[in-house]
């Protein structure tokens, strides 16, 4: 293996390759879309240009297999279904959003189709745990008031952050940090990781964010399924996370600001029909329900919903990722992002479960948050759900088959 480390003991040490760092450093970078420079275009957009561009130009070099899965077959489905709307509404804008998706398209593909081996992929994950604890600093260093309201969000080189964005910057780094704890390698690492998980969900509940509450509680519960060797064993899981998450809200919550209390209580909840969302979700249906054109074709990637709100005429969008999807692109376009997402999930579900349940909490928050091309939390999981997924070291899994037959053996022996 060319460029391989040896290690004290003599065992080979898979290389860490340049495009494995630069995968690792816009992994990293992604709270930079929060800031954004003069022009409107965010740090991480300007970072990505470069790295993209590097990643292309190493196709025509890369000598080893590339690689193609379902999520590429999917996403490759969604991007037809978001160009095809471009001949029912092809105005500037929305032809800038259709190429932000064709731009996180040709990223998901030059990055993820060539083979990362083992210990890249590790490293890949290790970004993740860095990721949360770059968060959890930023949640307590560059703590801003969101639109002079009790909640907290952060800012970023002057720029505010949405909370429920905000929110799902934890969503993955959680699930990695689960999977890390589970494995039990360092008992000091999984006990930084478990108080970082904890200052994360504080700083999670001092948003306000009732769909980050949603997306991170959604997270959990799946990791507990996908991750239990048995139905029982999901059962005992799933009873322990809500007897912790209960004793958890009974001791944060009256800690936070009144307004953030009243907030998170589900009769403001039903009064307000979740800021008025509920209402906008409401008359966006109707209006693609009385129109079958308009339900297969929909109204355009970029088009928004003219409403009556608070008495006054005004252009919105869902703040909802699936009713915005059918509203925008149709039953097509709907079906196309179902289908992308339910691929990554199913690709994941086995081999790398915490990827999957992070994807189940970002679906979740997303009944809050329209995930348009520049929300990259969602994007990115798209990535990392579309990576290699390196085979099992033979030596080791010979290894076990000899322990197998070994034991196997011993058992014939006292039955003898």
């Amino acid at each position: 293996m060319r460029g391989a480390a040896k290690t004290s003991k003599g065992t080979v040490k898979e290389p860490i390759g340049i495009h494995c760092i630069l995968a690792m450093v816009y992994f990293l970078a992604i709270p930079l879309t929060i800031a954004t420079d003069s022009t409107g275009n965010s740090f991480l957009k300007i970072m990505t240009l470069p790295i993209g561009l590097f990643f292309l130009g190493s196709m025509f070099f890369y000598k080893d297999k590339l690689e193609l899965n379902s999520v590429h077959a999917c996403f490759a489905l969604f991007l037809v279904s978001v160009i095809s709307t471009l001949f029912v509404e092809h105005g500037g804008d929305s032809v800038n959003v259709a190429f932000g998706h064709c731009l996180n398209g040709a990223l998901l593909f030059v990055v993820t189709m060539r083979r990362y081996n083992s210990r890249e992929i590790e490293w890949l994950e290790n970004t993740q745990l860095a990721l949360l604890a770059v968060m959890v600093i930023l949640a307590f260093t560059q703590t801003e008031q969101f639109n002079d309201a009790d909640r907290s969000t952060i800012s970023i080189f002057g720029s505010e952050c949405d909370p429920n964005y905000f929110c799902g910057f934890f969503i993955l780094p959680i699930a990695a940090s689960l999977k890390r704890i589970m494995e039990n390698k360092s008992l000091l690492l999984s006990a930084a990781l478990c108080v970082l998980i904890l200052l994360s969900a504080y700083v999670i509940m001092t948003t306000g964010s009732r769909g980050g509450i949603i997306g991170i509680a959604m997270l959990f519960a799946s990791f507990a399924v996908l991750s239990a060797r048995s139905v029982k064993n999901a059962v005992v899981m799933l009873l322990i996370l809500a007897a912790a998450a209960v004793l958890f809200w009974n001791i944060v919550v009256p800690t936070l600001p009144e307004s953030v209390q009243q907030r998170l209580t589900i009769e403001s909840a039903v009064e307000s029909h979740g800021n008025s969302r509920v209402d906008i979700w409401l008359s966006m249906l109707d209006t693609i329900r009385h129109s079958t054109w308009k339900l297969i074709t929909g109204n355009g990637i970029n088009a928004m919903h003219p409403m009556i709100i608070n008495g006054e005429m005004a252009n919105v969008v869902a703040h909802n990722q699936f009713v915005q999807t059918l509203y925008n692109q149709g039953v097509f376009g709907f079906s196309m992002f179902i289908a992308l997402s339910a691929a990554c999930v199913l690709r994941n579900v086995r081999k790398r479960y915490y990827i999957s349940a992070a994807l189940i909490g970002v679906l979740g928050l997303s009944m809050s948050l329209t995930l348009s091309t520049n929300i990259k939390l969602f994007w990115n999981l798209v990535m990392y759900a579309a990576l290699y997924m390196p085979p099992l070291n033979k030596s080791a899994l010979k290894g076990d088959e000899v322990r197998s037959d070994e034991k196997k053996g011993e058992k014939a022996l006292a039955r003898g």
